[in-house]
């Protein structure tokens, strides 16, 4: 019988499955499609897949757990993700998001986790932009911008 992970993924499940381990420690099998879903629509399939057979089995629940409380506090707070929330002391926000997932529920970002930049004040959106701006570049990438673009 196929687990929910691959029920949901619409693909082959086997005795040696790698997803069925990682889902043991959601309680419903609703729920257990539910994150699947979400974490794989996050990072692709083919992404989570590997993610998950990079570490050892004994890992991948808990591995399967991060990605899930990642993907929900990236969808609420696109700019920090999960780390942000638990760095401004907002992690029952993301606990909320995965138990939202787990429900079925949709996700969308919260505007007052990006800091109340509205995007109107342009002297905000310059100091933004200016730290992505290389300050001196160096030769060798004035070449490779000749030959590249």
């Amino acid at each position: 019988m196929s687990c929910n992970g691959c029920r949901v993924l619409r693909k082959g499940c086997s005795d040696t499955c790698i997803l069925r381990t990682c889902l043991q420690w959601i309680d419903s099998a609703d729920s257990q499609g539910h994150a699947t879903v979400f974490v794989a629509k996050f990072f692709g399939r083919a992404g989570l897949m590997s993610f998950i057979s990079a570490v050892p089995e004994n890992q991948r629940p808990a591995l399967f757990q991060s990605l899930l409380f990642e993907a929900a506090g990236r969808t609420v707070n696109p700019v920090n993700g999960a780390v942000g929330l638990l760095w401004t002391g907002n992690w029952h926000v993301c606990q909320t998001a995965v138990e939202t997932v787990l429900r079925g529920g949709a996700l969308k970002p919260i505007p007052e986790l990006l800091g109340g930049a509205s995007g109107d004040d342009p002297d905000e959106a310059s100091e933004c932009t200016d730290m992505f701006r290389l300050r001196d570049p160096s030769p060798v990438s004035q070449k490779r911008r000749l030959f590249y673009g």
